[in-house]
């Protein structure tokens, strides 16, 4: 059998079972959701169901890391176009803004449900752990380049993700009435407030159309 993660047919049918999920979970709570509403709705087989996971708290785990792997794989870039006074041994990435928002706005359904739906908090706190994360480990490559304002670190991150993840959640609510384009260019503008000489947590999120390439 052709490798799980590259073959089609896996990728296709554990695609479907995502999209039933997202669907179901419009309608119930994640407890009230079974593996043969899931199967039903997917339109495959349990048998089928149970070649790919051991249960429906496996399929949903593995689902919502996957939704949050595939987001960021999509919107984290190499930083060197955008931090070129920065010197690192390793590569630092930064979160494209336009990257994001289009993404978003393409699986619209997926994270709406996901971030807006109240019994959906675990993923929405799930998407708030990952952004840390990489915020943490960008102050990390920094080192000593990087800018102290005199507030803990944590602090500073926990504003920023707010921020970010604040403004994410309410475009979906609206109904995504602003462009992709016009949301990176004002969170741009709103983090340019708050520049700092040297680089800060504000320079992780990254216009592309401000590059040089």
């Amino acid at each position: 059998m052709a490798n799980s993660k590259t073959d089609p047919r896996v990728i296709k049918t554990r695609n479907n079972l995502k999209k039933a999920l997202v669907q179901l979970m419009k309608q119930y709570k994640v407890e009230n959701i079974s593996v043969q509403k899931i199967t039903e709705k997917a339109s495959i087989t349990r048998g089928t169901f149970y070649l790919h996971y051991k249960d429906k708290q496996d399929f949903i785990e593995r689902s919502l890391s996957e939704i949050l792997d595939d987001f960021f794989d999509a919107v984290m870039i190499d930083g060197a176009n955008y931090l070129p006074s920065i010197n690192s041994d390793e590569r630092i990435h930064v979160f494209s803004q336009q990257r994001a928002f289009k993404y978003i706005e393409n699986e619209a359904e997926t994270f709406d449900v996901l971030i807006n739906n109240q019994e959906n908090e675990p993923f929405f706190d799930r998407l708030n752990a990952r952004l840390t994360d990489y915020l943490q480990k960008f102050h990390t490559q920094i080192g000593d380049q990087f800018t102290d304002i005199g507030v803990p670190v944590n602090l500073e991150i926990s504003f920023i993700v707010s921020a970010e993840l604040g403004l994410i959640k309410n475009w979906l609510k609206d109904g995504m009435i602003y462009t992709p384009r016009y949301m990176t260019q004002s969170i741009d503008k709103i983090f340019g407030q708050i520049k700092c000489d040297g680089v800060f947590f504000t320079d992780f999120f990254v216009d592309e159309s401000k590059s040089d390439f």
